[in-house]
């Protein structure tokens, strides 16, 4: 968003930067054209006045020479006025419209030079007006300029010379029509010139402004319209199905499975290229005018007009969830995929494109949880989850800093001599408004948001803790504790443990940790060398909730366990469910043949216990024994049983 904004912004200052330079040249060429303007008029008038004074000269000449050739006699006989007639016309002075005058400044005579006699001006007018004390100079009177213009010999004659100001100021005129022109062609030449040189840069803009449009509404992996596009888009949609009563709006959040397992084994192009198969699987079966677009990592939204009279939304379900099943063939390895959906309609759910999203959404999740490729429509109920699991979450970020998780303790019974031989570390929650919090609510949210490593580590270093206490008082026993599948793939797990043990000061051999076979076998290799430098430390390791999950012999038989742990589903039907019971023992004989002790959970009556003890387990625990309990309680519970020798 941010390189959207400073993109948007560096054109805002490019087309300011052409603007100012367009006004900056108009202002500066209305400038230099004023300028030109005002020193071509006084140039002009400047001529004028040496072209006059010229006149002066030749009129002061000829009446040198009419006067020597009379003896001085300097009237103005009509001789002498043709005379001076001819000189001037013969001068290279000539003005339309002007008219010339020699005035005898004593007496005011005067003689009209001008070939025409005719004057808008009467001289006598301006006779007041003149001495012979004054220097030449001009003035403008009735709109004409007249100039006075003393002869240099005889002071008492003066040039006095009309002219309209229209004649003066027309060649100013003139050079200012030519220099326009001059101007606006130069004008035209560099806005065509600037118009060639910045079309490739305002093609340039158009095109970055396309991309950065493309950026901000489309995801660029799949091509597909964003979360933000189609939000846009969806609230189009339900304005135009609230004006018809006949429509109704789906929304189908799509929630990828197992898409993480394919991102971690063979690595985020592989990721990039299931994501772009799966979209173009959404885009064939999307019905046309309907709207698809990705929301994040991956999650898939859509939304789908249901008119009266077509079929319902779930056949198009159905085809997704069968279409996402099929095998994907990337980097020439075939792998799998499915989805659940989370479904919300217009009008029935919510008005708004808002709460619609959320809806499905909250749907997806419910359907998540019923079990992978399924789907779910809204129901009212699951908002308020949504929000309870909300508040919850909030809450579990703070419980450590309130100090409200406690661990409690499960006696590990050995069936042979009926002494406590160990004890299972389980958290507990205690929330202040809540009450006790059961594990299976907020583990699974701590594992989502990354929680469970700080609360993991917490219960590491708390159970270590609580067994070298037990030392001190005589009773030595092996404590158990769980770690999560997110703990394991954690590459530090290791060093944490390593940690622990030095801080706490617990040998090893009092430490056991139980893993899942999940985690196990969905990432043999990993799991492999995981489990070998946790063996290196010295702890223990056990296979918890055996047989539900992927368990063969020849993993078994690679990976460093101590225990198996038979899962409580297999103990309840003991010793009367034939099923159960043919399970159980097989477990045992196995694990004897692997050298591996088997530890019987959820052991609730005397005939499981008998079962258990016949068939050969080693050890048990369950509410038979001993419920969990605080570590207090435990203590004090530790004093009814024997402590086993085994370890």
């Amino acid at each position: 968003m941010g390189h959207l904004q400073a993109e948007q912004l560096r054109q805002k200052i490019l087309r300011f930067v052409a603007v100012a330079i367009l006004l900056t040249g108009i202002l500066v060429s209305g400038m230099a054209v004023t300028q030109l303007y005002s020193e071509t008029r006084r140039h002009t008038e400047l001529l004028t006045s040496v072209n006059l004074l010229h006149q002066a000269q030749r009129v002061d000449q000829r009446l040198q020479r009419l006067g020597e050739a009379r003896s001085g006699d300097t009237r103005l006989d009509t001789a002498m006025q043709r005379g001076l007639r001819t000189e001037l016309q013969s001068a290279a002075f000539v003005i339309p419209d002007a008219h010339q005058y020699l005035l005898h400044l004593p007496s005011g005579d005067h003689l009209e030079l001008s070939v025409e006699t005719s004057s808008s001006l009467p001289l006598t007018s301006l006779l007041a007006r003149f001495s012979t004390e004054q220097p030449a100079h001009q003035f403008t009177e009735q709109g004409q300029w007249v100039f006075f213009q003393p002869l240099p010999l005889h002071h008492s004659w003066a040039l006095i010379t009309l002219i309209p100001a229209r004649q003066v100021a027309l060649p100013a005129y003139r050079v200012l029509a030519s220099a326009l022109l001059v101007i606006l062609f130069v004008l035209m030449a560099g806005m065509l010139l600037a118009t060639r040189a910045i079309r490739p840069l305002l093609q340039q803009m158009d095109l970055s402004e396309k991309r950065l449009r493309h950026l901000t509404e489309y995801d660029q992996l799949t091509g597909l319209p964003n979360w933000s596009q189609l939000h846009s888009r969806l609230g189009e949609r339900l304005a135009q199905a609230a004006q018809d009563p006949t429509q109704q709006l789906a929304v189908l959040f799509i929630n990828l499975n197992r898409f993480k397992v394919i991102n971690e084994s063979l690595g985020h192009e592989a990721g990039n290229q299931a994501l772009r198969q799966v979209a173009e699987r959404l885009q064939q079966l999307l019905p046309a005018g309907d709207l698809l677009a990705r929301a994040t990592g991956d999650e898939f939204l859509m939304c789908v007009q249901i008119c009266e009279g077509q079929p319902e939304i779930e056949p198009l379900v159905q085809r997704i969830l069968i279409s996402l099943k099929q095998p994907l063939v990337i980097q020439q390895k075939t792998v799998y995929l499915d989805a659940t959906i989370g479904i919300s309609l217009f009008p029935d759910h919510a008005p708004e494109a808002e709460t619609l999203l959320q809806h499905a959404d909250a749907a997806q999740m419910r359907a998540r949880q019923s079990g992978q490729g399924r789907y779910q429509f809204y129901e009212a109920d699951m908002s308020a989850r949504s929000l309870d699991r909300f508040e919850l979450e909030t809450d579990l970020r703070a419980a450590m800093q309130r100090q409200e998780f406690e661990l409690f303790y499960q006696p590990q019974i050995d069936l042979q001599t009926g002494e406590v031989s160990g004890a299972e570390a389980l958290i507990r929650w205690n929330h202040p408004t809540r009450g006790r919090v059961p594990p299976d609510q907020f583990i699974p949210i701590a594992e989502e948001t990354g929680l469970i490593h700080p609360i993991g580590q917490w219960v590491l270093e708390e159970a270590c803790r609580q067994a070298c206490l037990w030392q001190e008082e005589g009773h030595e026993l092996k404590v158990s504790v769980n770690l999560s599948a997110l703990q394991l793939n954690n590459g530090d797990i290791v060093d944490v443990v390593r940690q622990v043990l030095q801080q706490t000061g617990l040998s090893s051999r009092w430490l056991e940790l139980e893993l899942t076979e999940s985690y196990l076998f969905e990432n043999f290799s990993r799991s492999a060398r995981v489990l070998k430098r946790l063996r290196l430390l010295g702890v223990s390791l056990a296979l918890d909730d055996f047989g539900t999950g992927y368990s063969s012999l020849s993993y078994l038989r690679r990976l460093t366990l101590h225990r198996l742990k038979i899962d409580r589903s297999f103990v309840k039907g003991l010793p009367d469910d034939p099923g159960d019971l043919a399970i159980v023992n097989t477990i045992i004989a196995m694990a004897k043949s692997l050298s591996l002790e088997v530890v019987a959970e959820g052991v609730e009556t005397a005939q499981q216990h008998q079962s258990l003890l016949a068939l050969g387990c080693h050890t048990s625990q369950g509410y038979y024994y001993a419920a969990p309990e605080s570590a207090q309680a435990f203590r004090h519970r530790l004093a009814t049983f024997r402590r086993a020798e085994q370890y």
